[in-house]
């Protein structure tokens, strides 16, 4: 009984991470005719990171997509996935997501992102979407976009927010890897604890069987596309990985969303020596899982590959200037070359503002 109520709640949050999505990319409801305040006027920066987000779904997110979801907790002693046997029957998670098309047949800046699938046969759901949102007040997800194919969404501040939700999304090489964490604050404590993980995985339909893509079935194949465990190979993964050297940096500033792009040609010494830093410290942990249940976060290679650095829990209050940081990691070929990406997310303690999204890219 309890795997199945643990199953429903993964899909009812993967209701709400469809509808965040949709946000991610503009759509809101729009005020009624009875609302007075204006729609809110975006900076320059903000304006930028909505436009960017819109292409990177148009570059890599839009099509027709199949595969499957799991959800699980984390064993805080071994910082290893707990999975749930299911007797239920297993569903093809189904995706077509697309953008709208003018009389001249060219794509508009709205859309609709369509999911199948979701508790039982015969579900559908439908998101609006739109390059811009239009709403009254800002947010409280914030949206990034990465190219060539990352999308971000995370709380403004994880402390104005009911339960914090981190969902990162890799979407290339005709694949969709995508994880989303939550975090819950039990009645009277004063921190949020990693309540569970969610992944997806979807695998691009080709364009040859576009036509005979029907959203309200299911595929068995495509149901195995996802591992029901975390691949014991990590130690191939860290010696893979290790002599790779940094050949860009994507900041961005969380509060102003002002975004620094430096390249290898303009690195600085202190940015080579930070980036190695982070791929260093993130593979090390991944290697050593001796210390697991003193770590104070779940370092795992996850069943969908991607790799991850989290906090176990976020204080609710705190007085101290430090960070909680996130960590995502991918490999994956761009350009014929194969690239790995490690996006760094920081959160203030103190405040519980996000601070800062920085994205390197090694080779």
């Amino acid at each position: 009984q309890t795997h199945k109520i643990l199953t429903m709640f993964a899909l009812v949050l993967l209701l709400s991470i469809v509808v965040a999505i949709g946000q991610a990319v503009g759509q809101q409801s729009l005020p009624s005719s009875t609302t007075s305040s204006p729609p809110i006027v975006f900076t320059k920066n903000e304006l930028n990171e909505h436009n960017l987000v819109w292409k990177v779904m148009n570059k890599s997110c839009f099509g027709k997509w199949s595969g499957t979801l799991q959800s699980f907790r984390m064993n805080k002693s071994t910082n290893t996935p707990v999975f749930n046997d299911n007797d239920d029957e297993l569903l093809n998670f189904r995706l077509w997501a697309k953008a709208d098309t003018n009389r001249m047949g060219r794509k508009t800046d709205s859309g609709t992102w369509t999911v199948w699938n979701l508790q039982r046969k015969g579900d559908e759901f439908i998101v609006p979407l739109r390059r811009l949102p239009v709403v009254s007040s800002r947010p409280s997800q914030l949206k990034i976009g990465f190219f060539p194919g990352c999308v971000l969404r995370i709380p403004g501040n994880f402390r104005q927010v009911p339960r914090a939700v981190i969902e990162l999304g890799y979407w290339g090489n005709g694949m969709r890897r995508t994880v989303v964490l939550e975090y819950q604050m039990p009645d009277k404590q004063k921190r949020m604890e990693l309540k569970d993980v969610t992944l997806v995985m979807q695998r691009a339909v080709p364009w040859y069987k576009n036509a005979f893509f029907v959203g309200n079935t299911t595929i068995a194949h495509d149901i195995q596309i996802l591992p029901r465990k975390a691949p014991s190979n990590v130690e191939d993964v860290v010696k893979r990985n290790r002599a790779r050297k940094p050949i860009r940096i994507e900041r961005v500033e969380l509060k102003s969303m002002q975004r620094v792009v430096t390249t290898k040609a303009d690195m600085t010494d202190d940015d080579s020596r930070g980036a190695a830093e982070v791929l260093e410290s993130l593979l090390l942990r991944l290697g050593n899982n001796e210390c697991a249940a003193h770590s104070t976060s779940y370092d795992v290679v996850l069943p969908n590959g991607l790799l991850a650095s989290f906090p176990k829990e976020m204080l609710a209050k705190s007085s101290s200037n430090a960070t909680k940081t996130f960590v995502f990691a991918h490999e994956w070929k761009h350009f014929g070359q194969q690239t790995f990406q490690a996006l760094v997310i920081e959160f203030d303690l103190k405040t519980g503002e996000a601070m800062m999204a920085t994205m390197y890219s090694y080779k």
